[in-house]
């Protein structure tokens, strides 16, 4: 694996950038590998994904899916993500945070925006100081003088609550809109929505099929599956269940006869099919005989072959706008 922006802040650590003393926090938080147990002793950690949660959970890093601001801590990391916005607002709320003088570090790929990221704090605060190595940056700042306006990355789209950052957070994804449209009144009993996101499935399932008698939403992301408990209403007598959950690694076995879902593919920017085929062997491991799978998945992408592994049959039911809808009978 190449060096990246977590080797080069390791490096500055190293060099002595700052101390292991006092209150740390790491927005962002990812696991360093090879960071000394001094430094986890002082950090806290935030990260939402439940994947990367658990790694530092392991790692042996005190972590939460998301801060409370009960105490003012004297050094924070802000690590830098693919999505400008999250990035912005997560500076802004270390520089809240921290107590007067503390220091905060920013850390990000070259690739990622790391420049035109300190050229916008430069124009708020004193860049003190920079590091360069392994096509990352990391820099320095200071936090002097009173708090910022954090910006709102909540807004609402149709009726439902999503937030910047979220997959497809400016409303339903075409293919999600297109499999909706396949929850016709066959769908009943017990049904899991894996990879449930901000809950639009889920929600579009109970408005159209009375016969659910028991729904379960499984979502990577804590933030996302926070917005799904405010989209995803109780209806009747059926009140959903919402499991922050690694599909991939911690599913627990139900005996559900629906699943219905939108896998994702994507580790970043990068493709990663084998991600889906995943989400669709554990759809398999839950379903009992004669239950069924049905999702939705871009047309290009090769899920065949798991399909018929895992499945007794399944077909197309339809291809629409480069989406594909697939049934599958275990």
């Amino acid at each position: 694996m190449k060096p990246d922006f977590k080797d080069a802040l390791i490096l500055a650590l190293d060099r002595g950038i700052a101390k292991p003393q006092g209150q740390w926090r790491m927005y962002g938080a990812v696991h360093l590998q090879g960071l000394d147990n001094e430094w986890k002793q002082v950090l806290k950690c935030e990260q939402s994904l439940r994947p990367e949660f658990i790694k530092l959970e392991r790692g042996g890093y005190s972590v939460t899916p998301k801060f409370e601001d009960e105490e003012k801590p004297s050094v924070a990391i802000v690590l830098l993500g693919r999505n400008r916005k999250v990035n912005e607002a997560n500076i802004i709320r270390a520089w809240n945070a921290c107590e007067e003088n503390a220091q905060i570090i920013i850390a990000g790929d070259k690739t990622a925006g790391v420049g035109s990221m300190r050229k916008w704090l430069s124009g708020k605060t004193e860049i003190i100081d920079s590091f360069s190595k392994h096509h990352a940056v990391v820099f320095w700042i200071a936090k002097t003088g009173e708090d910022w306006e954090e910006p709102n990355l909540a807004s609402e789209v149709d009726g439902y609550h999503v937030s910047e950052g979220m997959f497809s957070s400016d409303g339903p994804d075409k293919g999600s809109i297109l499999l909706a449209e396949h929850f016709d009144k066959r769908l009943g009993g017990p049904v899991a929505d894996l990879g449930a996101g901000w809950g639009y499935l889920s929600n579009e399932l109970l408005k159209r099929n009375e016969k659910v008698t028991e729904l379960a939403l499984y979502e990577a992301d804590f933030h996302s599956l926070e917005a799904a408990k405010k989209n995803v209403q109780p209806y009747k007598d059926l009140t959903p269940s919402f499991h922050w959950c690694d599909i991939t690694t911690e599913f627990k076995k139900t005996p559900y006869q629906w699943v219905i879902m939108n896998p994702p593919f994507h580790s970043g920017r990068s493709a990663e099919p084998e991600l889906g085929k995943r989400f669709i062997q554990v759809a398999a491991s839950t379903l009992p005989s004669g239950g069924r799978l049905l999702m939705v998945a871009n047309r290009n992408l090769p899920y065949e072959d798991t399909l018929n592994k895992v499945f007794r049959h399944f077909k197309v039911l339809e291809e629409r706008d480069g989406f594909k809808v697939i049934e599958a009978v275990k």
